[in-house]
């Protein structure tokens, strides 16, 4: 019906401006875009067409070493030689292309950020495309918009290849939300794109698309992409569960992000308080898009952050959370995030995150089995020959563990601790009235070891004859011979 309103609305306007017949409407330089198959399927039923590069209003503009910041920045067109040379734009180094999604422009905190964290890394041309009008309209209109400004971005880069000594090969284009798909209509056009990374890929008529409707492997030489946000639109998730790269990272499974709202009574109660409390449209934006808006965090995050954001191949992310998924075949495992070209791992891989920065984590498998039971809680800390982690509770609240039972356990921490040294175990009894009858003061140890997901390898600590005590630290060492 909506496409019917489009037809007789439509007027011809001219060639420069647009044409709109039947389901197509060309621009200029551009070429022409269609709303039949196969961007109107069963995925995608209402299926509009994309307004004019006018209307969109698409923006591109520099970042370098020389310019760095937002009052420095230098706009580029596709067709201006002259303004091209003038900029500080130099084609002999790597090009990075960064687009946002809905509702967003290029001068969004995290946009800057990411900007800045990528000069201080390299010296490059950062390009950030700005599209705000045309992503700033109703969903339905500004996924129709994403093609346009695929082809507006991908015009430039061939100019810059064409007139700026600039190269394809050189060139690596980040794109959030809709902005990954931007990214994938860019490197249909673009023969021999380096990289695409995608950042939370919309899922709104994109998930389960055709491949020339979404991102996918095809639309660059390498496509990583990170997902946060893959819950089901039904309960605001906004990003793409479905694979769409070479490699996919499911950081935390993947959807309901640590420290973000989950289910979609929190996430509306929290968005609706944080924009009335603080009169204030990001803060509602902040929770609503929380785990959404993830990835941007943990891609910015691994430019120059030392911790890798190790991921590891899994079954699934209930198997990863459960310790079971830290061995890496030889070439299976990854670096999420800005480092991921480097690594050769592929297909789905997991990982797990803090809630606040640093994001990062370094993963370890504990395996502690005891020769008596116990009913209580019991904390871990590791230590290392670069330092200690953080302690952690693996019990929220008293477990009884049977004799011989194996606790197994992930554990996460922040810290580079280097080199596994030690292993500080604090036991904390049940006090129940009744209980603490029943369990020793002392839980004797069988065996304990730590397998570390960073350097592959398995500590065996000596345990026999060890216990410990109620209330009390006991430190384990690494010694040769156990």
């Amino acid at each position: 019906m909506e496409d019917s309103l489009i037809l007789v609305l439509a007027v011809f306007v001219g060639f420069s401006t647009g044409i709109l017949l039947n389901n197509q409407v060309c621009y200029q330089g551009l070429g022409c875009f269609s709303s039949s198959s196969p961007f109107f399927s069963t995925h995608r039923l209402l299926s509009i067409l994309p307004q004019s590069p006018t209307q969109i209003g698409t923006r591109f503009l520099l970042y370098t070493r020389l310019n760095p910041t937002a009052s420095q920045e230098q706009p580029l067109v596709h067709d201006s030689v002259s303004g091209i040379a003038r900029s500080n734009f130099d084609g002999r180094k790597p090009t990075k292309f960064v687009i946002h999604g809905f509702t967003h422009h290029a001068h969004r905190q995290w946009v800057q950020d990411m900007i800045t964290e990528l000069l201080r890394h390299e010296d490059v041309n950062v390009i950030a495309v700005d599209w705000e009008n045309g992503a700033g309209t109703l969903y339905t209109q500004a996924t129709a918009n994403t093609r346009v400004v695929g082809a507006q971005t991908a015009q430039l880069i061939l100019s810059l290849i064409a007139n700026a000594n600039s190269s394809a090969l050189r060139t690596h284009v980040i794109g959030h939300s809709l902005g990954a798909h931007i990214a994938g209509y860019t490197g249909e056009r673009v023969s021999g794109l380096s990289r695409i990374t995608g950042l939370d890929p919309a899922e709104p008529y994109f998930q389960n698309t055709d491949v020339r409707v979404r991102l996918d492997p095809s639309d660059a030489t390498f496509v990583d992409v990170i997902h946060t946000d893959g819950s089901s639109i039904l309960s605001l998730g906004l990003g793409a569960s479905q694979a769409m790269g070479h490699v996919d990272f499911y950081p935390n499974g993947g959807s309901n992000q640590p420290g973000c709202s989950k289910g979609l009574g929190n996430i509306l109660g929290n968005t609706v308080w944080n924009a009335v409390s603080n009169l204030d449209y990001y803060a509602g934006e902040a929770a609503l898009a929380c785990s959404h808006m993830a990835a941007n965090r943990f891609f910015t995050e691994s430019i120059n952050n030392e911790c890798p954001f190790k991921a590891y191949p899994c079954v699934s992310a209930e198997e990863f959370a459960k310790g079971n998924c830290l061995v890496c075949p030889t070439g299976r495992c990854s670096t999420m995030g800005y480092h991921a070209d480097k690594q050769t791992g592929r297909g789905s891989l997991y990982l797990e995150t803090q809630a606040s920065p640093p994001y990062c984590n370094y993963h370890y498998q504990v395996n502690i089995t005891g020769d008596n039971g116990f009913d209580g809680t019991l904390t871990v800390g590791l230590n290392g020959n670069s330092g200690n982690s953080q302690k952690v509770a693996f019990m929220s609240k008293n477990v009884a563990i049977a004799e011989g039972h194996p606790i197994s356990k992930l554990f996460k921490t922040t810290t580079n601790i280097g080199v596994l040294t030690g292993i500080n175990l604090m036991y904390n009894k049940t006090d129940s009235f009744v209980l603490k009858y029943l369990y020793p003061e002392t839980w004797q140890l069988r065996s304990t070891t730590v397998f570390s997901g960073l350097r592959q390898q398995k500590i065996r600590f000596c345990t026999s004859g060890q216990g410990v005590t109620n209330h009390q630290v006991a430190t384990l060492a690494h010694r040769q011979g156990c």
